[in-house]
């Protein structure tokens, strides 16, 4: 078994930097633990109900950190990002970080639930917890509510962010474990990740825009909705006077059939006509105004969405950068243990 830690290998800064702009890119919370489920990072993203109310409880965090510790060790079993209840009735999903095959911690994500939530359950769990069941209730509801899918694919990408740690942490049990003498090779091995520090700043750098472009195009899309809106009332607008329009023709049809000489009736009725269809001008021009403006909020959307592909397809290439060298770095390191075991 490694006599090491996960701390020992990566420093607490970068995993909090990494664990912060996974739970800013998601909205969900994360944290990071050891090989005992104990965390070594501060709680990113936690939803109230976690941090205000169970955690707070004697009994409830000690249940957070068994099944914290639960959960890293099914998904070392299987290998892969593995989703699960929490004790407290949340989703909760984690990835393994690994070092020569052993398991020295996790990187967990979650605190949502994908269905509105009994409220009975959870008054049970705050009565077991000994927590007010109101308030528990009230922070239940600030809980987001995600769909499965969009939880398997964070989950995926949880697993692609363990995966570059675990390689990370190798690469660093290897240099803490070279021989001195290795001079030059160390000297390569602290430029290759600094090399793999700037890349991974530089993808956490540009994941911030991607969330803010995501941002912009929620505000866009607000904006779309509320002119759809407009469009829609005009339209039950241009309904009415139809409507009415085909009653003042029938009224119309019967003052004409009775109508001598003077043609009064008929010709008030025909002035209504008129006047009804001058509002239907008036309400189609502004469906076609509102229209217009859909229009242009699409063009703007479809635009967004298309900076927002270049920034991810940016982000991919840049952590294929940070897995390539660190694979360097690890033969590199491979090979001069062979030498040294060798020599």
């Amino acid at each position: 078994m490694l006599d090491v830690k996960l701390t020992e290998l990566i420093d607490v800064a970068t995993l909090q930097e990494i664990q912060d702009g996974f739970a800013r890119l998601t909205g969900m919370a994360a944290l990071i633990t050891d090989e005992k489920g104990e965390a070594v990072t501060e709680g990113s993203n936690f939803t109230d109900f976690c941090m205000n109310y169970t955690r707070k409880s004697k009994m409830g965090c000690a249940r957070c950190e068994q099944c914290d510790k639960s959960g890293g060790e099914q998904t070392m079993q299987t290998g892969k990002a593995v989703a699960y209840y929490c004790h407290a009735g949340l989703v909760d999903f984690a990835a393994p970080i690994m070092v020569n095959g052993e398991f020295i911690g996790s990187i967990i994500g979650g605190q949502v639930l994908t269905e509105e939530p009994r409220e009975k359950k959870f008054i049970k769990i705050a009565q077991d917890l000994n927590i007010n069941p109101s308030e528990y209730v009230k922070a239940l509801k600030k809980v987001k509510i995600i769909e499965k899918e969009k939880i398997d694919a964070a989950a995926d990408f949880l697993f692609i962010i363990a995966k570059i740690l675990s390689e990370t942490a190798y690469s660093s049990y290897l240099a803490n474990n070279m021989d001195s003498g290795a001079a030059n090779l160390s000297y390569s091995v602290i430029r290759k990740l600094k090399e793999s520090e700037n890349t991974a700043r530089k993808a956490a750098k540009d994941m911030t825009e991607l969330l803010a472009t995501f941002e912009n195009i929620e505000k866009i899309a607000d904006e779309s909705a509320n002119e759809v809106t407009k469009a829609s009332e005009t339209v039950k607008n241009i309904q009415n006077v139809a409507s009415n329009t085909k009653i003042l023709g029938f009224n119309a049809s019967i003052e004409a059939s009775r109508a001598k000489e003077s043609g009064r009736g008929f010709s008030v009725i025909a002035q209504e006509i008129r006047t009804l269809a001058e509002s239907s001008k008036i309400s189609a021009d502004s469906i076609e105004n509102a229209m217009k403006s859909i229009t242009s909020y699409s063009n703007d959307m479809s635009s967004q969405m298309a900076f927002t592909a270049n920034i991810i397809t940016k982000c991919c290439d840049e952590l294929k950068v940070i897995s390539d060298m660190l694979g360097k770095l690890h033969d590199a390191a491979i090979s001069s243990s062979d030498e040294e075991e060798t020599y």
